[in-house]
C-alpha cells in the first residue's frame, strides 16, 4: 500500500501543472468568472487519495490513540496558528455576501491545510527529495515544450485579458504552457530550475543522466525566460547567485551555476528586445493600474471590515456587486496575497497567517541548526522566502489550483525538517 502511496503521490507532483477540472458551480448572472466558480480538479482527486491511504495507515495507530499529545505537538510546532487561520475564515463567512462560494473557498483551503500536515507529518518517512525533484525536472521538462510550441504559433490574441507584451510595435501572446496564467508558469519553472540544481549537485550521476540534465535544463531555463514574468525573473536574478553564495563549498556548484548564467545570457542575446520591453515599467501601463486599483480596493475593504473581512472567497464577489467595471475580466482577487486575506477574513485573519508562516520558519532554524548543510533545505527555503515575496504582486499562490499547491507543498516540505535526505 505504501509503494501505490509514493505512486500517487509523485503523479500529483507531476501533474501539478495541468488544469484538467469539472465545473461544478457558477455564480453570478454575468457569464463565466474563474473567482466566483467552484471546480473539481483531477490533482484535488490525487489529494483525496493520498488522505485516503494516510487514514488507513493510521487508523489503528498514535493516529486515534494519541490524538491529545499530537495536538499538542501541532500547537507547539505552529500547526496551532494554522488551525485558528483555519477557524478564522470560517467565521469570516457570517459576513459573506454568498455564503455558499465562501464554504467552498473554505473547504478549498481546508484541502491545502490538510495537504501541508500529510507532508510535514510523512514526507520524511515516506517520500525522498531527489524522487520529488525529478517529478518536478519532468514535469517543467513537458511544460517547455508546451511554451516553445505557443510562443511560435502566437495564438489567442484576440482574446481579452490574455498576457501580451509589445515589442517595436508588435504584440506578442506571452505562452501560458497549460497554467491559467504566465506568472504561475514561471513561480513553477523556477521551482523546477532549484530542483535541477540540487539533481545536478548529487553524489552519483551517469553521463546519460548528465546529458538529460543539461538538455532538460536548456529548454526548462529557456521556457522560464519565455514566461517573461517581471516578478519571478527578479527573484531568479537574486535567488540563484545567492544560492550559489550559500554553496560555495560544494564542488559540483560552479557548473551548474555557469550552466544557468550561460542560458540565461544567451536567451537575453536572442530575445533582448523582448526582455527591455518587460522591464521597461510605466504607470501608465494596465497592468501597473489595474494593480493599483485593486489594491485600493482592498484597502478600502479592509477599513470597512476590519476584523473579519468580506468573507473567505467573496473579494471578488463583493466588488463585482459594489463597483460597475467594463468588462467581466476585470473581476479579479487583488494582486497581492496579503491585503487578501485581510480584505476576506480580517486583520485577525492575516495575523494568525503571518504567525504561522513565522513558526514555521522559525522551526526550521530553530530544530535543523545544521540545514546549512544540506542544499536542498537552502534551495527550498529560497524559493518559498521568492514565493512570499512574489505573493506581494499577485495572487495565484491563494487563488488558483496550481499556485495553491505549489506554496502547500513547499512549505509542507519545509515543516517536515529533517524529510530531505
Amino acid at each position: 500500500m505504501i509503494f501505490l502511496e509514493k505512486i500517487f503521490f509523485y503523479l500529483l507532483v507531476f501533474c501539478l501543472p495541468f488544469q484538467t477540472r469539472k465545473v461544478i458551480w457558477q455564480w453570478g448572472e454575468n457569464g463565466f468568472n474563474e473567482w466566483t466558480s467552484a471546480f473539481l480538479y483531477l490533482t484535488d482527486i490525487l489529494i483525496l487519495i493520498l488522505f485516503l491511504f494516510w487514514f488507513l495507515r493510521n487508523r489503528e495507530k498514535r493516529f486515534f490513540k494519541n490524538g491529545i499529545k499530537m495536538a499538542r505537538g501541532a500547537v507547539a510546532r505552529g500547526g496551532f496558528w494554522l488551525i485558528v487561520f483555519l477557524a478564522i475564515a470560517l467565521v469570516s463567512l457570517i459576513q459573506a455576501r454568498n455564503i455558499q462560494l465562501g464554504f467552498y473557498s473554505w473547504l478549498k483551503l481546508l484541502e491545502f491545510a490538510l495537504l501541508f500536515f500529510y507532508l510535514k507529518n510523512n514526507f520524511k518517512d515516506l517520500f525522498n527529495f531527489t524522487r520529488l525533484s525529478q517529478a518536478l525536472v519532468m514535469s517543467g521538462f513537458a511544460q517547455s515544450l508546451i511554451v516553445l510550441w505557443q510562443y511560435a504559433g502566437q495564438k489567442g490574441l484576440e482574446i481579452n485579458g490574455v498576457a501580451k507584451i509589445i515589442v517595436d510595435g508588435v504584440t506578442l501572446m506571452r505562452p501560458y504552457g497549460s497554467f491559467p496564467h504566465p506568472n504561475v508558469l514561471a513561480a513553477f519553472l523556477l521551482l523546477c530550475i532549484f530542483c535541477l540544481y540540487s539533481l545536478w549537485l548529487a553524489k552519483k550521476r551517469s553521463f546519460v543522466w548528465n546529458c538529460l540534465l543539461i538538455i532538460a535544463g536548456f529548454l526548462i531555463i529557456f521556457a522560464f525566460w519565455l514566461s517573461f514574468s517581471r516578478t519571478a525573473l527578479l527573484v531568479f536574478l537574486i535567488t540563484i547567485p545567492l544560492y550559489f553564495i550559500l554553496l560555495l563549498k560544494q564542488k559540483k556548484n560552479i557548473l551548474i551555476f555557469l550552466f544557468i548564467i550561460f542560458c540565461s545570457v544567451l536567451f537575453v542575446f536572442l530575445a533582448g528586445a523582448e526582455v527591455s520591453s518587460r522591464f521597461a515599467i510605466s504607470t501608465s501601463e494596465q497592468a501597473v493600474g489595474l494593480r493599483a486599483f485593486y489594491n485600493e480596493t482592498a484597502l478600502s475593504i479592509i477599513n470597512q471590515y476590519p476584523l473579519f473581512g468580506v468573507g473567505q472567497g467573496n473579494f471578488v464577489w463583493e466588488i463585482s456587486k459594489a463597483l460597475d467595471l467594463m468588462s467581466a475580466w476585470l473581476y479579479q482577487p487583488v494582486h497581492n496575497i496579503y491585503l487578501l486575506i485581510a480584505s476576506e477574513t480580517g486583520l485577525f485573519g492575516l495575523v494568525a497567517f503571518l504567525m504561522f508562516l513565522f513558526l514555521i520558519l522559525s522551526e526550521l532554524f530553530g530544530d535543523c541548526p545544521r540545514c546549512g548543510d544540506s542544499p536542498q533545505i537552502i534551495g527550498l527555503v529560497i524559493v518559498f522566502f521568492g514565493f512570499l515575496f512574489m505573493a506581494l504582486f499577485d495572487h495565484y499562490f491563494w487563488t488558483l489550483q496550481q499556485g495553491q499547491l505549489m506554496f502547500w507543498m513547499v512549505l509542507g516540505v519545509i515543516a517536515s525538517n529533517s524529510a530531505i535526505r
